[in-house]
């Protein structure tokens, strides 16, 4: 097996660096610029044969690069990955906390691209946006910006007009077209650097979480974020919303989603344009080692 090293020595607070694993058989390769990994991981899965493993030194942005040069070279059938969490959120590490080993791991497609953890539009993208002003401070963690940027972005307009389509598990539609503070679609529970987004999320069930948060005012977003953070607000057992959660919040697990009325989306905590997102899931599509 040919096992490589992607350093992303911008991740975090430049952690990945240290990271370095001292053996003389792994290839390392540090990356150059936003899109170097997936480049340099897509050439390596076309140029060698064989198994191929991918350690990423970095955070959920380079383990999404890493992801998508494995997908678009479809080498996923022989290429793995594992993750030295040093970025500022490391949420897809985090879901997999004292699970060790070898993991067949759903993906989302989205617009033709791939994520492995979770996206978001709405209020959360937004606060990716402005956690970008915190993260890359000294003494300041990733779930420390991501509160940060929560409050910027409480001091803008909250709440937009999308129309989601979703066709769930069953192949039935439905329609959403109500003014909404965010959304979520994921494979993992978490996001921004631990809080629990989407708390029913499995990585390997065929299917995606869908998260609609309804618009609501600031002064509720601020009496009920505590229990977004901890991913109290959906009970465990019945699968549904707890009850003062139930005139704010639509969660379900389904097949596809189509989001219009969008103007970015967070993939893995990276921002990108998108006037519209697709997304279904790809059931076992890649191989994690823990």
């Amino acid at each position: 097996m040919k096992i490589f090293q992607i350093i992303n020595p911008k991740a975090g607070h430049g952690d990945a660096v240290n990271a370095d694993i001292n053996k003389e058989s792994i290839i390392k390769y540090t990356t150059k610029s936003v899109g170097d990994a997936q480049r340099y991981v897509k050439e390596c899965c076309l140029n060698y044969r064989g198994q191929l493993r991918f350690i990423v030194c970095g955070g959920d942005g380079t383990l999404n690069e890493v992801v998508n040069g494995i997908m678009s070279a479809e080498a996923n059938d022989r290429a793995a990955f594992s993750v030295m969490p040093t970025g500022s959120g490391n949420d897809f590490v985090r879901a997999f906390k004292d699970k060790k080993g070898e993991h067949l791991i759903d993906l989302i497609k989205y617009n033709g691209r791939y994520a492995a953890n979770m996206l978001n539009i709405g209020f959360d993208c937004d606060v990716v946006e402005k956690t970008s002003l915190y993260k890359n401070k000294k003494l300041i963690s990733g779930s420390t910006a991501y509160i940060l940027g929560v409050a910027n972005v409480l001091f803008h307009k909250m709440g937009k007009n999308f129309k989601i389509t979703v066709t769930d598990r069953m192949d039935r539609v439905k329609i959403y077209d109500n003014p909404v503070l965010l959304t979520a679609i994921g494979n993992l529970p978490y996001c921004g650097g631990g809080f629990k987004a989407l708390p029913l999320a499995k990585a390997n069930d065929g299917l995606l979480d869908l998260l609609i948060v309804s618009k609501i005012s600031r002064a509720k977003f601020i009496a009920l974020v505590g229990d977004y953070r901890k991913g109290t607000f959906m009970n465990a057992n019945t699968c549904k919303p707890v009850d003062k959660f139930k005139n704010v919040i639509k969660y379900e697990k389904c097949k596809k989603i189509i989001i219009e009325n969008t103007q970015t989306v967070c993939a893995d905590g990276e921002v990108e344009a998108a006037e519209s997102v697709t997304v279904e899931v790809i059931p076992n599509a890649i191989r994690y080692i823990n």
